[in-house]
């Protein structure tokens, strides 16, 4: 009998404007998705982040409301561990994106962090471990 997989998540992560979201994400991570509205995965070796149309999940999943335009939780932060964190933040940087802190290390926690946000208001803390 095959042993039982781990369990795996994946954020699902809802967006107003799929090519905005989808490009920023894959411009992040420095991948590319290969994906297509109104569904998308983005994967990394170790990670992966699915991207769906807003409008279109609401039809799909036949929910009553649709997530899109919705407040974003204020006690959710998306982190993403990267190996360095100077290049990722130079590289969003020159794409004129706006980070609400620069790399900066955080003495009390052990890792350089900075933060930003997704296209749809989504705080994302992007870290690298000080060696």
């Amino acid at each position: 009998m095959p042993a039982p997989s781990a369990p795996t998540a994946s954020p699902l992560l809802m967006a107003r404007d799929f090519q905005a979201t989808l490009g920023f994400y894959e411009a992040l991570l420095d991948v590319s998705s290969g994906g297509a509205a109104p569904y998308a995965k983005v994967v990394t070796r170790t990670a992966t982040i699915v991207i769906v149309d807003g409008r279109w999940w609401a039809l799909a999943s036949g929910a009553d409301y649709s997530p899109v335009g919705s407040p974003v939780a204020p006690n959710l932060i998306l982190l993403i561990q990267v190996p360095d964190i100077e290049e990722v933040f130079e590289r969003m940087a020159s794409r004129e994106l706006q980070f609400l802190s620069p790399p900066t290390y955080r003495e009390k926690i052990g890792l350089r962090n900075a933060m930003l946000r997704d296209p749809d208001g989504r705080v994302i803390m992007l870290t690298s471990p000080v060696p």
